[in-house]
């Protein structure tokens, strides 16, 4: 029986994979309450797809927030966007939030939320769903256990831009090796080109080094070579394992139908699969790791409920552990800017690679802006956020 009510703010193709993770917790504890979405074609299409009753269905996400008081609020919105709308959330008190990765465009907004979270008591929590499959989590004990011994570095090298996809790969480092220190990060970007992505400027390639207090290292390559994707590889003293991850084919997953669809089903992340493998000295070989399948999504879902319930008190995907990605992320930057490696904490507090482009730093070789995430924006425009 539904013990909680949950409002969605925008209601884009993630928005329905958060929707499923809710309705997916174990004894049904949160009903899908209330939605919010700027375009009436999404508000219709999610609405009914998900039941959501008419009188629910809001224009401005704050006049949602006032009217029905949500237990919960899930925010599915651009990067841009993360910031305002959970400091408007915390405002009215929420249980709890969920915030779509990552967590924000910059230190300063990242830190900005948790303020508004502390301040009015409201638990924050960051959408970073991959450490939730079961074959990621028996990674981690694997790797506490010493199945590859001391870890000396952990390997990613994922395309796209850094916040959107190299981000995942970067929390999941720090979750197999159990949340360490950050002490500093030596980053370079390229960027020939004058690519947004979700409105904010984007590099072209990234390459960073991530030293951690444990003498360990994290390899960031993005957009440089093709390997794992979205996983990692953990290099030990004693063997090697690697995390990436599979889908069913779109044929066997269920459909977004009647739903704009310009990424096809968004059930599959829903469905997706994580993968191990990793061998050592005494394996003879690689070695698969099985556990038994769940949905990440609804996953960490249930440990946000179990943190409001008060039966988990250090969830896997809290706000302090999306702000560690952030701080990475925007050290990486630094470097590149200032061309030096920079000790974390790191001081700086607004995007330095918008700095980088703002102030001509990295004059592109290619003129012209244009949007890599394009082709999901509903209507005649290019992007949901202005370019210029």
């Amino acid at each position: 029986m539904a013990r909680y009510r949950t409002a969605i703010i925008a209601c884009g193709t993630i928005a329905r994979v958060h929707a499923r993770a809710w309705l997916a917790v174990r004894d049904q504890p949160v009903t899908l309450g209330a939605l919010a979405d700027t375009h009436a074609d999404a508000r219709r299409e999610f609405g009914d797809f998900f039941g959501i009753p008419e009188d629910k269905r809001y224009a401005d996400y704050r006049e949602m927030l006032d009217a029905e008081r949500p237990d919960l609020v899930d925010v599915c919105s651009w990067h841009q966007q993360h910031a305002e709308m959970v400091i408007a959330a915390a405002a009215r008190r929420p249980k709890a939030i969920l915030c779509q990765k990552p967590m924000a465009v910059d230190l300063g907004e990242a830190d900005a939320m948790l303020t508004a979270c502390e301040r009015n008591g409201v638990k924050l929590i960051i959408a970073y769903q991959r450490p939730h499959h079961a074959t990621w989590l028996a990674a981690r004990d694997l790797i506490r256990q010493g199945a590859i011994g001391t870890v000396c570095q952990v390997q990613m090298d994922d395309g796209g831009n850094l916040l959107n996809t190299n981000s995942h790969n970067i929390r999941l480092a720090l979750f197999l090796l159990d949340e360490p220190e950050v002490k500093w990060v030596l980053g370079a970007v390229e960027r020939t080109t004058d690519r947004v992505e979700r409105g904010l400027p984007a590099e072209d390639a990234c390459l960073g080094l991530v030293g951690l207090a444990t003498g360990a290292t994290i390899l960031i390559q993005g957009n440089l070579v093709r390997g794992l994707g979205q996983g990692c590889r953990v290099i030990g003293s004693d063997g090697v394992m690697e995390l990436d991850t599979t889908r069913p084919e779109d044929s066997e997953i269920v459909s977004d139908a009647p739903m704009y669809m310009p990424e096809g089903p968004s059930a599959r992340y829903n469905a997706e699969i994580g993968r191990v493998r990793y061998f050592s000295t005494t394996t003879g070989g690689w070695v698969q790791v099985e556990a038994p399948w769940h949905d990440a999504w609804a996953h960490q879902c249930q440990e946000a409920i179990d943190w409001v319930d008060g039966r988990v008190a250090e969830p896997i995907s809290r706000a302090e552990r999306g702000r560690a990605v952030q701080e990475i992320m925007m050290a990486l930057f630094e470097s590149a800017r200032k061309k030096q490696r920079v000790y974390l904490p790191l001081k700086t507090r607004i995007n330095p690679l918008r700095l980088m482009v703002e102030h001509g730093d990295l004059p592109v070789e290619w003129p012209g802006v244009y949007e890599s995430r394009a082709r999901i924006v509903r209507g005649e425009g290019m992007s949901w956020h202005a370019t210029s």
